[in-house]
């Protein structure tokens, strides 16, 4: 008796070691018999399934695994490879969950039973999942990318779907409008085409983005009817859409494979062709609509009227003519009037319209915006001519000015032209920023800046014009 006090006494040791150890680990340990009952249930367990152990014991392992992980022969552990199984398991509210389990099974006296080490995975799955889905997809639209695309194409380059066609499209403007507003007007651009072009396609169809603006679709069996159904809805749906006023402009381009012998890929370079083709012919109509566009969106946000923009024009044409400046020029000097500061565009409202001097930290980013209008031009078809005249329209004569420092004759004419009008416009007809002073006032102004911040030739021409006007001796057109 003594001797059997003292196997019990030791078997309730270990059982207490056993509970103590199994309750402190993260992972579900449970316990079944050889009929598949639930007979030991730790702390973690009830975590992951959501069940207390006096809920779950005695009942099937089926309960909370969905499929059987006791296959193997009772005689004998799994072998390595079949150790670890990823399995789907169910909580008590009935959610499915992914588990990864590993196996043992062993003999007592009280008969056969199933060691099960179980660890809820949902973490690492999710993980893997968003990794997939970011090789096979464009982070911004959701779209495929390229290298799917291009393991399609060879999946689906067989002569039961042909005709095989392709359509390519491209933002048109979309270099102007990142320059304008910046490369989060940009995204959205792509995103509201991205889901014009999902609207607008097949459930057959695929979708890619080709890169940067550029955008693939493969149309399996498709003819070119197909192909001109599917670019009117495009079209018609892109008409519909704007991005903070910008228009949705995209010029589409399409080819057909129609016989198992053609090259696939010259099919695309047909495709792509045929897109460039079109963005040439509409690329001046569509940078016209942008640049008015941002016009638009400058003067709402400067306050300043148009009435001030042409003011400024008829000066600087008037001051233009006294110099003889040649008709391509005069031209020039009309647009650079017209948009000398539109790269204010980029700079926000408060800044822009704010009656007090401007802090340090705002006027550095003010003095941005000859820059800025400098990119904007350079990427329009319509401004590129006075791009260099945009960027310079703040240097000084004495070399004080901004962005460059640039003196003198180095800085173009009409630059130096729009400089003096636009100065003495601010003078006497004020601004949020500025009160209004005399016309003699402002003159006096030029007279005192002349050979500092203004070309003194063209400031003593520009206060003889004046003069004369005043004396109703006007050499107006």
């Amino acid at each position: 008796m003594k001797h059997q006090f003292r196997i019990t006494r030791r078997e309730l040791i270990l059982e207490d070691i056993f509970y103590s150890l199994t309750n402190l680990v993260k992972d579900a340990i449970i316990v079944a018999d050889s009929s598949r009952k639930i007979v030991y249930w730790n702390k973690a367990s009830e975590r992951i399934f959501r069940y207390q152990a006096s809920e779950i014991l005695g009942k099937s392992l089926s309960t909370v695994l969905l499929q059987d992980v006791l296959s193997f022969s009772v005689k004998s552990s799994p072998s390595p490879k079949e150790k670890f199984i990823e399995v789907i398991g169910r909580k008590k509210n009935g959610q499915k969950i992914p588990l990864e389990i590993s196996r043992t099974y062993w003999e007592s006296e009280k008969g056969h039973f199933f060691t099960l080490i179980i660890r809820d995975v949902t973490i690492r799955k999710n993980a893997e999942e968003k990794l997939k889905y970011m090789s096979f997809h464009d982070n911004l639209t959701g779209l495929y990318n390229r290298s799917y695309f291009e393991e399609e194409l060879q999946r689906l380059n067989t002569a039961r779907q042909l005709p095989l066609s392709i359509i390519i499209g491209d933002i048109d403007g979309f270099k102007l409008v990142n320059d304008a507003f910046g490369y989060k007007q940009g995204d959205e651009l792509l995103k509201n085409l991205a889901k014009v072009l999902k609207d607008s396609c097949r459930s057959e169809d695929m979708l890619a983005r080709w890169g940067g603006d550029e955008f693939v679709i493969l149309l399996p069996k498709t003819d070119i009817k197909g192909i001109q159904e599917i670019i009117s809805r495009i079209q018609k749906k892109s008409r519909e859409v704007s991005s903070g006023g910008i228009p949705l402009n995209i010029s589409l381009g399409f080819a057909t494979k129609e016989k198992s012998t053609d090259n696939i890929d010259r099919v695309i370079k047909e495709a792509e062709d045929s897109m460039k083709q079109k963005k040439l012919i509409q690329s001046k109509k569509v940078s016209n609509e942008i640049i008015a566009s941002i016009e638009k969106k400058l003067r709402e946000r400067s306050r300043e009227s148009g009435e001030a923009y042409e003011r400024i024009k008829n000066l600087a044409l008037t001051l233009g003519k006294a110099l003889k400046l040649q008709k391509s020029d005069l031209d020039n000097l009309a647009l650079l009037s017209d948009f000398h500061d539109i790269g204010k565009v980029t700079i926000k409202t408060r800044i822009l319209t704010k009656k007090s001097k401007l802090a340090e930290e705002e006027w550095q980013i003010m003095k941005m915006h000859p820059e800025i209008g400098y990119r904007i031009a350079k990427s329009s078809v319509q401004l590129a001519q006075i791009a260099d005249a945009i960027l310079a329209h703040h240097e000084n004569w004495d070399g004080t000015g901004y962005p460059y420092k640039l003196k003198g004759n180095k800085i173009p004419v009409i630059s130096r032209i729009v400089a003096i009008v636009e100065a003495y416009d601010v003078m006497v007809c004020g601004r949020n920023y500025k009160k209004a002073v005399s016309k003699e006032q402002a003159i006096k102004e030029l007279r005192l800046c002349s050979r500092k911040q203004f070309d003194p030739q063209f400031v003593s021409k520009f206060i003889e014009i004046m003069e004369q006007k005043e004396k109703n001796l006007s050499l107006f057109p």
